[in-house]
């Protein structure tokens, strides 16, 4: 019991001369914090600085988004437009071209009493693809608000013939 006096009465004394030393770390402690908080913040304010002249959505009031609707509306698209439909047609071409060179891989690839039949499934396969193209595809290329038959139908209608 007596060591245990002793070691408490020594206690006050060793907590004394470590007390400087911890005040010393915890200074050092502090400062290290300041400077990882000064950090943060200049981090954060170029953070701030990217992210006003690099924003992928902005939000603008609805007239504003009336006004560019409207002046997309009466935009004269003429040379673009033609450059669209040219394009169109171009790769309409070359998916045909694909059609036919794979019915002739396909046909040679078999016997000859099956030729005819290898020929008539791949016509059935154009004629399905450019028909779905024509009902859907084309509301989708031309960005219509659902997918449905009678968007693909409307593009194709006169203003004044009736709706399906």
């Amino acid at each position: 019991m007596r060591a245990f006096k002793v070691l408490l009465a020594c206690l006050p004394l060793s907590m004394a001369t470590d007390t400087a030393a911890l005040n010393v770390q915890l200074e050092a402690l502090r400062a290290e914090v300041q400077a990882q908080k000064d950090l943060i913040q200049q981090q954060q304010a170029k953070m701030d600085s990217y992210s006003h002249s690099r924003r992928l959505q902005t939000y603008v009031s609805q007239a504003d988004y009336d006004t560019k609707v409207a002046e997309l509306k009466s935009a004269d698209y003429g040379f673009v437009g033609a450059l669209d439909s040219a394009w169109l047609c171009l790769c309409g071409a070359l998916v045909m071209f694909m059609h036919a060179g794979f019915a002739m891989l396909e046909t040679g690839s078999c016997r000859a009493k099956n030729a005819s039949n290898v020929l008539m499934k791949n016509l059935v396969n154009v004629t399905v693809g450019t028909l779905g193209w024509w009902v859907f595809g084309w509301a989708a290329c031309r960005q219509a608000s659902a997918l449905s038959p009678t968007n693909g139908l409307r593009h194709f209608q006169s203003p004044n013939s009736s709706t399906l």
